[in-house]
């Protein structure tokens, strides 16, 4: 009966973090969108850049959120490595966001 015990809150800290990953991710998915599609478009839809500049920084502060809680996901033995590769994949995100920025 203790196994149980022991199992339960380990798979209710995975559930949440997928909630979680659901929840900040979409938002996060939206400001990307939202900045690059204002970085790359051909019409004058966003004619002063403030697409490019908000969308840049919210998806900045959502992406490091997200990096936080997608390793939630993984079983305790392989969070460690989830935590390093969703850091690591934020450092790229944020550098071509970064880049899309400050070269438009």
């Amino acid at each position: 009966m203790t196994r149980l015990q022991s199992d339960a809150p380990r798979g209710g800290v995975r559930i949440v973090g997928l909630v979680l990953t659901v929840v900040v991710g979409v938002p996060f998915v939206f400001f990307v969108w939202i900045a690059l599609s204002s970085r790359f478009a051909t019409g004058s839809g966003d004619p002063h850049g403030y697409g490019l500049i908000f969308g840049t920084f919210l998806a900045l502060v959502a992406g490091i959120l997200l990096a936080m809680v997608v390793p939630l996901m993984f079983p305790t033995a392989r969070r460690g490595n989830a935590y390093l590769g969703s850091l690591i994949g934020y450092v790229i995100v944020a550098a071509g966001l970064v880049v899309s920025l400050l070269t438009a």
